[in-house]
C-alpha cells in the first residue's frame, strides 16, 4: 500500500474537487481517497488531499490521471522517510 498527494488549484471549486475524487475512488487499486485535513476552514488546507492505493502501479496510473486535469495543481508520491 502507498499514498499518492494532490493539491488542487485555487479555482477549482468544492464541486470539481468531488468529481475529480469521485473518478479517482473508481480507479482499480485505489482503496481511499480523502482530505489530508478534513475539518479544515482555510481553503488552501482545504485542496491538500490524499489516496490510498494498493501499489506504485497504481500510483503511477493515479498520478497520471491527476496531472492530466487543469483543476490538480500537483499530483505525487511522499517523500520517503526513515528513522535517524
Amino acid at each position: 500500500m502507498t499514498n499518492v498527494m494532490f493539491v488542487f488549484r485555487e479555482s477549482a471549486s468544492e464541486q470539481d474537487q468531488n468529481r475529480i475524487v469521485k473518478r479517482v475512488l473508481s480507479m482499480p487499486g485505489v482503496r481511499a481517497a480523502g482530505r489530508i485535513s478534513p475539518n479544515a476552514t482555510k481553503p488552501v488546507l482545504r485542496r491538500l488531499w490524499y489516496a490510498e492505493v494498493a501499489d506504485q502501479s497504481v500510483a503511477e496510473q493515479v498520478i497520471g490521471s491527476l496531472r492530466a486535469s487543469d483543476k490538480v495543481q500537483s499530483a505525487e508520491l511522499p517523500a520517503p522517510r526513515r528513522l535517524v
